[in-house]
């Protein structure tokens, strides 16, 4: 019994040490995500991030090295996310159908929009450079798991290459400047301010349609545009 009760106490224990860890993590992203709202990421320093998020500098370090580490595991998370589909969290897309690359691809689209307030679209319009190489290597793995075959004789990797690049250039266009034609107004909100539609941070294109056009300009078959 005394084991039995060993045990259990150590598996509560180790449930609060993951709710606190869970916690924190989650404190350091919304700093940051804060932060990106009103500063370039080469801006922002860890110094920034810990004060920000009220935590101590070895707390900040116990989950990640650097802030480029950070940027890393925001990809990831998103990605995993859009690899295991739509759940409970997807408020702004439920109904999503996530069944084929187009699909996927209108997913990915809200998560860049949706999460962090649009951080990470922000980044990879913006080109950083740590964050653009993570999303470039997870988004790749998306096309080589779920686009047509390469027609002819094009070499896969060749063809993968291309589609990513076109892609990052989609997004770019996407979350474009302001002052670009048909970029909605800002209201007065600062770059970044978070919606919970998105709306201020991208063209006034949905994610549905954006995909389909992204799967057309490639050649593929697309499901119908949505209704506006």
């Amino acid at each position: 019994m005394e084991a039995m009760e060993s045990g259990g106490a150590q598996e509560a224990r180790a449930q609060r040490e993951d709710r606190r860890r869970r916690k924190t993590r989650k404190a350091i992203f919304d700093a940051f995500e804060s932060l990106m709202a009103t500063q370039h990421y080469s801006k922002i320093t860890v110094a920034h991030i810990i004060e920000r998020a009220d935590v101590g500098r070895s707390t900040f370090y116990a989950h990640f090295e650097t802030k480029d580490e950070l940027l890393e595991a925001m990809c990831t998370e998103m990605f995993d996310h859009i690899f295991a589909g739509v759940n409970a969290h997807c408020v702004t897309h439920a109904t999503l159908r996530t069944t084929d690359l187009q699909g996927l691809l209108a997913h990915l689209l809200y998560h860049l929009r949706d999460t962090h307030s649009g951080v990470c679209g922000r980044l990879l319009r913006d080109g950083e450079p740590h964050f653009t190489a993570a999303f470039r290597a997870r988004l790749t793995d998306l096309f080589e798991r779920n686009m047509p075959p390469a027609p002819g004789q094009v070499p896969h990797d060749l063809l993968t290459g291309m589609v990513v690049s076109s892609f990052c250039q989609a997004v770019s266009w996407w979350f474009a400047p302001a002052a670009a034609p048909g970029y909605p107004e800002r209201a007065g909100r600062p770059e970044g301010a978070g919606h919970p539609e998105g709306k201020g941070l991208t063209r006034d294109v949905s994610p549905e349609r954006l995909s389909s056009w992204f799967m057309g300009a490639q050649g593929w078959e697309a499901r119908p545009e949505p209704q506006a």
